[in-house]
């Protein structure tokens, strides 16, 4: 029979704790020192080259290496690591290269990090999708964050924070397509009033935008713009996305529900989605 040490037990889990709480407060520190631009980056029609632009918004110099991810999208719009991706899986990292691979920066100072496409002549069509990760290697962070206990419990915390971007390739007469499968309203754990939208997946390109929610009385009344959200994606590899858009009111009065999903960047200008339900009474 073995018996647990219950003080060095409440130490490592002190420690524990500390760690968790460490591992956040840097990742958000990270994420507003390091600024990336743009957010995605397309290849379709004869482009051949890209630039994305990196820049340091720390007061302290840092280093960033740059590595390809893959990843596969899921139905709530987060994605999951590909460690090992199959021959058919279709990613573009394939025929594309970028250079520097690692870069460090003063404060403020910014990195062009080049981008260069080779399409196969024999390249079926379709999209490829890669997501080009931005690794934070900070030296001082690492030291900081291991940490002793007084009776020998030790653990070490890596900073390698990452933020990665998708690198899109369309290839072929592809079509991007989207319809709008269903919307609920629902409370979330912060009680906080959304919009749950399902978007079902109709191409065999992705679609991007932004949605947006529309709240009128009745036909004659003013509408009022209720909710947004930025950065919606549907990709291939899904047959939907559910995505919630938070409401800036706590209750939707009987009336009318506008659901319009809009096309941005390289989709500005388009609707995906405009429809409107009566709701209440």
């Amino acid at each position: 029979m073995s018996f647990l040490h219950l003080p060095r037990f409440l130490s490592t889990v002190r420690l524990l704790a500390f760690s968790v709480l460490l591992i956040g407060a840097v990742a958000q520190e990270a994420n507003a020192q390091l600024l990336i631009s743009p957010l995605r980056v397309i290849f379709e029609g004869r482009d051949r080259s890209a630039t994305v632009i990196v820049t340091n918004q720390s007061d302290e110099a840092a280093t960033y290496r740059m590595e390809w991810q893959e990843k596969r999208a899921t139905p709530d719009g987060q994605y999951v690591d590909v460690a090992e991706p199959t021959p058919e899986m279709p990613i573009s990292s394939r025929y594309i290269r970028f250079s520097p691979r690692q870069v460090t920066l003063g404060p403020g100072e910014q990195q062009q990090v080049r981008l260069a496409l080779r399409r196969p002549a024999d390249l079926p069509p379709g999209e490829y999708r890669s997501h080009l990760a931005f690794v934070v290697i900070d030296e001082r962070q690492r030291r900081a964050a291991r940490q002793s206990s007084a009776d020998g419990a030790a653990i070490q915390v890596f900073m390698n924070l990452g933020f990665a971007i998708p690198i899109i390739v369309r290839h072929g007469n592809g079509r991007p397509g989207v319809s709008l499968a269903g919307a609920e309203l629902n409370v979330d754990e912060l009680n906080r009033l959304g919009l749950k939208v399902q978007l079902k997946q109709e191409g065999t390109f992705s679609t991007y935008g932004r949605l947006r929610v529309y709240w009128r009385q009745n036909q004659n009344a003013q509408e009022t713009e209720i909710g947004l959200l930025q950065n919606v994606a549907v990709y291939p590899d899904v047959d939907s996305r559910v995505a919630t858009v938070l409401l800036n009111q706590q209750q939707v009065p009987p009336g009318i529900l506008r659901i319009a999903f809009l096309g941005a960047d390289e989709y500005a200008g388009r609707a995906w989605i405009d429809q409107s339900f009566q709701i209440g009474n």
